[in-house]
This record gives structure tokens, C-alpha cells and sequence, in this order.
């Protein structure tokens, strides 16, 4: 009867893991998606230094996830997101608008991405 218990245990631990894991990836695909929304709004109303902060945000949250939450996502993932973002804000120095929403468009299909991947863990 123990050993049913343990195994209970043990397929409700990783049910929780698997579930925390998608909300933690979902959860970041909301914060990056919101910066990238609104650097892409700041960009079209010709707001380049809002653009460069929310740039800014959404590329310290990429560092800050592959440092800290690499066992959810290859870190592949974080590093392609945050290359993306820098790319973006690279542009925006060079005051190149048309090719930062380019590199805006790629990173948002990088999170679309892992967002329906956290969809599909479970």
C-alpha cells in the first residue's frame, strides 16, 4: 500500500512541475510579448528611446530566464529571443526603424513559439 502512495506522490510532483514549468514559460512569453508590443508601438509613433527601453526589458528578462530558468527552454531559445531584441535595439541606435521592426517580427514569432510549446508540455 506504501508503494501505491509513493507512486501517487511522485505523479503528482511532476504534474506540478510540468505545470509550473508551462506557467513560468507562459508568463514570460506575456512580459516579452508586452515589450515588444510596445516597442513596436513607440517605434511607430517615433518614440526611439521608449522603443530602446522596452528593448532593453525584454532583452534583461531573456538573460535573466537562460541564467536562471534553463531547465524549462534549451537555452538556444533565450539566446535566439535576446540576440533578436538587441538586434532591434542596434537598429534603433542607427536610427533604422524599418529593419528593427524586422527583427521585432522575427522575435515575435520566437515567442509565439514558446508559447505553444509551454501549450503543448501538457
Amino acid at each position: 500500500m506504501k508503494r501505491i502512495y509513493v507512486c501517487i506522490g511522485i505523479v503528482v510532483l511532476l504534474l506540478a512541475a510540468a505545470f509550473y514549468s508551462s506557467f513560468r514559460v507562459q508568463q514570460f512569453a506575456e512580459d516579452i510579448s508586452d515589450d515588444i508590443d510596445t516597442a513596436m508601438e513607440d517605434i511607430r509613433n517615433s518614440d526611439l528611446t521608449g522603443a530602446r527601453q522596452a528593448l532593453a526589458e525584454g532583452a534583461e528578462l531573456c538573460d535573466t530566464m537562460r541564467e536562471g530558468m534553463n531547465h524549462l527552454l534549451r537555452t538556444q531559445d533565450f539566446t535566439e529571443l535576446e540576440a533578436a531584441l538587441r538586434a532591434a535595439d542596434g537598429h534603433l541606435e542607427l536610427n533604422a526603424p524599418e529593419e528593427a521592426f524586422g527583427e521585432l517580427r522575427r522575435a515575435q514569432v520566437q515567442v509565439e513559439t514558446l508559447a505553444w510549446l509551454s501549450h503543448r508540455i501538457l
